[in-house]
């Protein structure tokens, strides 16, 4: 099936206007590390997911939705772990978030499983941040390397509202993620601070699409990633700016520091404008460690292996530290650590 679609094709010959994947074998299967909670939020966009085919497919497999809600009374500050072991591998998950109007909202979804475990997880998130809300969510998937991931995010952002989003790609065989969002009102302004390294033969896939529909709206989009052995990353980041968005802002940048020279790397950034009086960035780029810094600090006594991973933990320690929950930004560095020494 195909998924990861930008919304205005290039040449075939590129192939980067959209993705393939090849579905696991899958049977319907409780998840029971935790159970559905839900509160009747009426919305849905699993249309804006990584592929509409692939959701259609996938829907008589759910087997977990989550509604999270905050109120300008009560705001929500919560941190759920979602775990693929040997008895739970199939994980198939919608998460409905609603900041309601002057509200608050703190949600971290920690993906993860142990090193040895097989398994599957497709996941649509769906976030409606309403008038004056504040929201901030941190997304992890540290899955192991024998893990099919595919997770779709969607955002709708409304006047004056302000969304974050700490994005953390650091397992997975093959890791699918979509960002598809609208900001639909005045001052909406949407940040996604995203990290991911990939190693061994991982196929990392990656879909950014930021439409820009208020006046005065504001999205920023980085990236930082590190690539190592055979592994391939596909990156599309499109910011589109549509008709009523004057005096809008937009900025997608990205930067992946590559450690083999066997790696596949495509960047694929995309600006759309249908307004004038707009300011849209966009930057990629791609090299390797640089070898004055790697010598400084190889003869202070560190080995080589050592001093690329204080680099690297160095470059991704900025959007890690963003993390506010302290346990997951330790979970977080633990992982990054380990994989950092195999390379």
């Amino acid at each position: 099936m195909r998924g990861n679609f930008i919304p205005c094709n290039t040449w075939n010959s590129t192939r980067v206007n959209n993705t393939e994947v090849l579905l696991p074998n899958l049977n319907l299967k409780e998840y029971s590390l935790i159970k559905s909670e839900n509160k009747n939020l009426d919305f849905s966009y699993e249309k804006f997911s990584f592929s509409n085919e692939l959701t259609e497919t996938l829907k008589a497999f759910t087997n977990l939705s989550l509604d999270f809600v905050s109120t300008k009374e009560n705001s929500l500050n919560k941190v759920v772990s979602l775990e693929l072991n040997e008895e739970n591998n199939q994980l198939v998950d919608i998460i409905k978030i609603k900041a309601e109007e002057n509200s608050t909202l703190n949600l971290a979804l920690d993906y993860f499983s142990k090193e040895d475990v097989k398994g599957f997880n497709h996941t649509i998130i769906e976030v409606e941040a309403e008038e004056n809300s504040n929201v901030k969510i941190f997304l992890s998937q540290r899955f192991s390397l024998d893990i099919l991931s595919i997770q779709s995010v969607y955002y709708k952002v409304k006047k004056n509202a302000n969304v974050e989003f700490i994005q953390v790609d650091l397992g997975s065989k093959e890791n699918y993620l979509s960002y598809i969002g609208e900001l639909v009102e005045k001052e909406a302004n949407v940040s996604i601070n995203s990290i991911y390294f990939g190693k061994n033969d991982q196929k990392l896939d990656f879909n950014y699409v930021a439409n820009q529909i208020g006046y005065a709206t504001n999205y920023d989009l980085s990236i930082k990633g590190a690539l190592a052995d055979k592994a391939q990353k596909t990156c599309r980041a499109t910011i589109d700016f549509k008709r009523g968005s004057s005096t809008s802002k937009g900025s997608e940048q990205e930067y992946v520091t590559l450690l083999s020279d066997d790696i596949r790397n495509v960047a694929v950034p995309i600006l759309l404008c249908t307004e004038d009086d707009v300011e849209g960035l966009h930057a990629a780029s791609a090299g390797k460690i640089d070898e004055d810094i790697l010598f400084y600090i190889m003869s202070r006594g560190f080995s080589e292996t050592e001093a690329k991973r204080l680099i690297l933990e160095s470059k991704f320690a900025e959007i890690i530290d963003l993390i506010e929950n302290e346990e997951i930004r330790k979970r977080v560095y633990t992982t990054l650590s380990k994989k950092l020494s195999e390379v």
